[in-house]
């Protein structure tokens, strides 16, 4: 009778969140084995930030590490074997503790655009923390972004400067972003440096495109491939002023705008609508597309039109260069050689700098051009590992 209740005593106590840390803090290290949770964006559907962790976390899973990603972004809370759901905000902190309960490590995406993913990020570290687990923060954008970098004066300035204390360490793009961060009494040598985009980003299959985007493709030239969403910081009310001056010249000219996610949709039609017929006949919406239909889809295209300033060192522009597929994008002091830029807000300027690109077009062809051989994902997983 002693042996059973004496199993049936030990299975509850393992139960118990608190009880499996402590054993797992005793073990001995070589019986240790590495858990990591990534808690980002993951496809579907595809974007910029879900498609680089699902390289990371694929280059993690090939190296014997056991990773699970708990998705935030848009289909969180449809179930899937390829990722951990996440229906709602108790959800979330459950199922971050169970994690960091386990044994996980746990890295955390973040921007500075979003108050909500914000309070994502400060929670997943706290829990981390909390259970002694090494709890890193990859930050997403460039500078400046609508929360950083600000001013002591600003509450902002204290909401980030605590999550980037309490972190085990921070992930940037480049050394353009290491700075201002560092600029929070961070030290140097805890933040990495990592680009979202590498060789992996160009690894595709050509598919067949919908008949309404080949009919768009036919029955337009120039076409420009913008990668947009229904937000502020992509300024579309300047991009549509820019189409406007530029079709005066180019009536035949055709502007591609996709990668909006689902509950963006409505929005944007409802927004569009209400353009002239010309503008509407020159315009192609279409929703987030897959990776490989992506690229198809962008090397038919004569450029792309970047509009964005805040997105630090963008893996689409990045992209886009690799390809050789020249880009015109808003300054923002980041830009890779090659990229023609023009300021953010001033559709003149856009407008100028697209007549630009089409009189210096086998030029500016020619030195669109950047190395893809150095592989970020590599060095993202080599960071998060501690290897």
């Amino acid at each position: 009778m002693f042996y059973p209740r004496m199993v049936e005593l030990n299975r509850i106590m393992l139960s118990l969140p608190a009880i499996p840390t402590l054993l797992n803090f005793l073990m001995p290290p070589q019986k240790k084995k590495h858990l990591h949770l990534e808690i980002a964006n993951y496809p579907p559907p595809f974007d910029g930030w879900g498609t680089h962790t699902q390289f990371v976390v694929e280059e993690i899973r090939r190296r014997g590490y056991t990773c699970m990603v708990l998705k935030i972004n848009e289909n969180r809370q449809i179930k899937s074997p390829d990722y951990v759901d996440v229906q709602n905000g108790i959800d979330y902190l459950v199922k971050v503790i169970r994690f960091a309960a386990s044994g996980s490590a746990i890295n955390v995406h973040v921007n500075a655009e979003s108050s909500k993913g914000y309070i994502l990020a400060l929670v997943a570290v706290l829990v981390g923390r909390l259970f002694l687990r090494k709890s890193t923060v990859t930050f997403h954008g460039g500078v400046p972004q609508s929360f950083f970098p600000k001013p002591k004066s600003s509450l902002w300035y204290w909401k980030f400067k605590l999550l980037f204390t309490i972190a085990s360490g921070i992930l940037c793009d480049s050394d353009d972003i290491k700075r201002p961060i560092a600029s929070y009494a961070v030290c140097p040598a805890k933040i990495g440096t990592a680009s979202g985009f590498s060789k992996n980003n160009l690894a595709y299959k050509k598919v067949e495109l919908s008949t309404q985007t080949e009919a768009f493709l036919q029955s337009h030239a120039p076409v420009f491939f913008c990668y947009v969403s229904f937000r502020p910081e992509y300024h579309l009310e300047v991009l549509r002023e820019g189409m406007k001056m530029f079709r005066e010249n180019h009536p035949q000219a055709g502007f591609i705008w996709l990668g909006f996610p689902d509950k963006e949709m409505s929005a944007v039609r409802e927004y569009t609508s209400f353009f002239a017929q010309y503008e509407q006949e020159s315009l192609l919406l279409l929703e987030n597309l897959d990776h490989s239909e992506f690229l198809t889809l962008l090397l038919r295209c004569t450029a792309k039109l970047r509009t964005p300033a805040c997105d630090g060192v963008s893996a689409s522009v990045l992209e886009s260069l690799a390809l050789g597929i020249p880009v015109v994008a808003s300054e923002n002091g980041r830009r890779p050689a090659g990229v023609v830029t023009y300021a953010e807000k001033d559709a003149a300027d856009m407008c100028v700098k697209l007549e630009y690109l089409l009189q210096n077009f086998d030029a500016i062809k020619q030195r669109t051009v950047v190395d893809s051989g150095q592989d970020n994902v590599k060095l993202t997983a080599d960071w998060l590992l501690g290897e």
